[in-house]
């Protein structure tokens, strides 16, 4: 049997690691290749690429490093992880410029990779973006999300979306440090809430932050489980990935102990049709 080929963009992050680990329970004999922007080597990989950006070049300059490695361009799983864009103000007051820039590192470098490499199967991850909480804050990555979720229902046989529940990474303490910030001059109804609670909690806002929104996720789907809401962690992130590479179903989420499969989008406001 021949040894499949896993090529992981951002490994060296809570998602990268995880789908690291969860790929190393399904296909022990896996050889993954994983991206860093940095020059650590990633945990657990077989390879590193280092010094990879989410940019227009990073196609090019990860299929340069396969040919220089002597690496088959044949690769079983894409999976992808950047997320970064301009944070802090509600999705629906995203412009163009700012929707062009966050697809430019969230969506478009994966399109590019997909269609140069030809994976069997293409990851993603996104997120709750629709929770009125998150719509008060989620700016042009919540247009991002959006864009991925319209992706994956293109080819569903070959595309997959994990989307996960709220939990601590660098992503999400980047858009605490925006939002803790933006606070201080919005008009935004949410955001002014958001902001008594805060001035209330006698927390770092950090902290208060990751329980605003893990409130939220409760409040929007205690009501369909058995069990009790928990925060979710990167073991959880591992379950979701590990479900996506063997289900048929185009989205995994993945919310504490929770798992469900969904074949359609999620209902949004209408304005959403616009971008």
């Amino acid at each position: 049997m021949g040894q499949n080929q896993y090529l992981i963009i951002g490994g060296s992050g809570e998602a990268g690691q995880s789908a690291i680990t969860a790929i190393r329970a399904t296909d022990p004999n896996a050889f993954i290749i994983s991206s860093t922007t940095t020059n650590e080597p990633v945990s657990n990989s077989d390879l590193t690429l280092f010094g990879k950006r989410a940019e227009s070049g990073l196609t090019n300059s990860i299929l340069e490093d396969f040919e220089r490695l002597g690496r088959p361009k044949q690769i079983r799983a894409l999976i992808y992880t950047p997320a970064l864009g301009e944070v802090g103000f509600p999705i629906e007051e995203s412009t163009n410029a700012q929707i062009k820039d966050t697809l430019g590192i969230c969506l478009d470098p994966m399109v590019s990779l997909e269609k140069e490499f030809g994976p069997e199967l293409t990851v993603a991850y996104s997120a709750f973006y629709w929770l009125s909480h998150t719509l008060a804050f989620y700016g042009s990555m919540g247009i991002a999300k959006y864009k991925a979720d319209l992706w994956v229902f293109e080819n569903p046989t070959k595309r997959r979306i994990v989307r996960a529940g709220t939990f601590f990474s660098k992503s999400v303490r980047g858009i605490s440090i925006v939002l803790q910030r933006t606070m201080k001059k919005t008009n935004h109804p949410d955001l002014l809430k958001l902001k008594t609670k805060f001035e209330s909690s006698n927390e770092k806002f950090m902290d208060f932050f990751l329980s605003y929104a893990w409130e939220h996720e409760k409040e929007s789907f205690q009501n369909q489980f058995d069990s009790p809401y928990r925060p979710t962690v990167r073991e959880d992130l591992t379950r979701g990935l590990t479900r996506a590479l063997e289900s048929k179903s185009p989205i995994v989420t993945v919310l504490g102990d929770w798992t469900w499969e969904e074949q359609k989008m999620p209902n949004l406001p209408n304005w959403f049709q616009q971008f």
